[in-house]
């Protein structure tokens, strides 16, 4: 009995003039596993085997697998085979709602604010939205280390000398250029 996977029969749409043959592929082989034609975990043919099946080179099945590697829907190395990746990357884009939960904390604590502070308006601009990753311009904030970044900014705001507080040579603070010289180095 040997470890060969069933026969997968792919249904390639017609190609679009001036398309690439690997992105074609990359396309039919993606939608087949958004689809569930190719479920989570399952072994893919062996490139030379869809090569020779679909009538394409071999080098242009490897870049379509690897694109789809690079993405994340398929994972494995040479002579282990090609699998579906059990999670999607379209899972991962999906904020599940308790954690977006978390970051609205629906009951406020009572602070005692000082008079400043009760005079002071939020910016306009500031809103509180769901945090989604791989979107440009927002990390992942519901994963930041708040508790461990503010201990370490007290911890370092405690210490602060009336030179630090003036600034410092317009080429950066000297003991930071220093470790980053001997960093590198």
């Amino acid at each position: 009995m040997t470890g060969r996977p069933a026969p997968y029969t792919l249904l390639l749409p017609p190609r679009e003039a001036g398309a690439p043959a690997f992105r074609w592929l990359y396309a039919a082989l993606r939608a087949d596993i958004l689809a569930g034609r190719l479920r989570p975990g399952s072994r893919l043919p062996a490139t030379r085997d869809l090569a020779a099946q679909y009538g394409l080179s071999r080098g242009t099945v490897v870049s379509a697998f690897e694109e789809l590697k690079s993405e994340g829907y398929l994972h494995g190395s040479a002579g282990s085979g090609t699998y579906v990746s059990s999670v999607l990357p379209e899972h991962l884009l999906q904020v599940a709602p308790e954690a977006s939960q978390i970051l609205l904390d629906p009951k406020p604590r009572p602070r005692s604010l000082s008079g400043y502070a009760e005079r002071v308006q939020p910016f306009s601009n500031l809103e509180s939205r769901t945090t989604r990753a791989f979107r440009a311009n927002l990390p992942a904030l519901d994963l930041f280390p708040t508790k461990i970044w503010t201990r370490l900014a007290e911890r370092r705001l405690r210490r602060l000398s009336i030179p630090q507080l003036l600034g410092c040579d317009t080429m950066g603070y000297l003991p930071l250029r220093s470790a980053v010289a001997d960093y590198l180095n």
